[in-house]
């Protein structure tokens, strides 16, 4: 009895894990949806399996991002009924927690995205880990939704409502679901606005988020970082940005340190003295059409951007231990 029992444990083991393995081997273009999947929508019969530079003629403005977050595969198709065409574009990431990057800065940051499922489990607080089982309009120009490795849109020119059809059914095309990245964990969770956490992988999402000029301000092309950033209240109406960037080691965030601070007095910020935090640290202010401070932390350099005034930064450096 005892040999049957782990005959069929052991075998149950192996179909779970040919069925891992089966999904695993699956790219972008194993999830395009077939004809008549929703609705009488007919495949055009143009499908596209591309790498990101090879599809650099469709992806426009989002390849810098893409290339940050090491996109794979981009798959295309598109549909058409007797009134009506959409496009559904998949993006393929290497993990989970790079479709997570991409979907919450593209197209911008700050775009207008309203959730339009009934399912909605945005990022807040870890642990548990949270689930994003979303599908997002975006500026009624696109769908979106993230799921696993994979971020899918689906584009119509005048987004009608079987959309919301198309959407739920994509998200229920991909395995898994798709969890914040783990550097999201650094992150305070008292005080912060639901939805508004980042997972910052370079320059071109940090320039996106902060809407600098490029410039490569945590030293990237230097050092291996990461980072993640969330709103938080500060009361009477006010916010700021928390951006906390994660290095290899102590030493680098320093010298990261060093050159931020650069970046500040090179474009004419006035000087803010400020008063240590109660953990110690120093943080270095800066004052121009807003304020600014930011001081490293062991491997981690801590950020508060887009203060209006002293008395909001002095409110923020309070809630940090200040």
């Amino acid at each position: 009895m005892l040999n049957k029992v782990i005959f069929l444990a052991v075998c149950m083991l192996a179909v779970s894990t040919m069925s891992i393995s089966a999904e695993d081997e699956k790219n972008a273009l194993d999830y395009i949806p077939p004809s008549n999947f929703v609705g009488g929508w007919e495949a055009n019969g143009n499908e596209l399996l591309l790498h990101p530079n090879d599809a650099a003629f469709i992806l426009g403005d989002d390849l810098p991002l893409l290339l940050e977050y090491d996109l794979v595969w981009f798959a295309t198709e598109t549909y058409g009924n007797y009134r009506d065409e959409i496009t559904i574009e998949i993006y393929e990431f290497p993990s989970a927690s790079d479709a997570y990057g991409f979907y919450g800065l593209s197209p911008t940051p700050y775009a207008e995205k309203d959730d339009i499922t009934g399912i909605v489990v945005q990022p807040y607080g870890l642990p548990p880990t949270p689930k994003i089982d979303t599908i997002r309009n975006v500026a009624d120009k696109f769908l979106e939704g993230c799921k696993d490795r994979f971020y899918f849109r689906i584009v119509q020119e005048n987004m009608s409502e079987d959309l919301y059809e198309i959407g739920v059914y994509m998200l229920a095309r991909f395995p898994g679901s798709s969890t914040p990245a783990d550097i999201i964990g650094v992150l305070p969770v008292d005080d912060r606005v639901m939805g508004t956490e980042r997972y910052i992988r370079g320059p071109v999402g940090l320039d996106l988020l902060l809407q600098w000029n490029g410039d490569d301000v945590f030293g990237f092309d230097e050092f291996d970082w990461k980072a993640a950033s969330g709103e938080y209240r500060l009361g009477g109406g006010e916010y700021c940005l928390l951006v906390v960037a994660e290095y290899e080691d102590a030493d680098s965030c320093s010298s990261a340190t060093e050159l931020l601070q650069g970046y500040f007095q090179d474009h004419d910020w006035e000087t803010v003295i400020l008063s240590p935090l109660e953990n110690g640290a120093h943080p270095r202010g800066f004052s121009r059409d807003t304020c600014a401070a930011f001081w490293p932390d062991g491997n981690h350099l801590v950020l508060l951007w887009d203060l209006t005034d002293l008395e909001a930064l002095s409110a923020a450096l309070s809630q940090q231990g200040g």
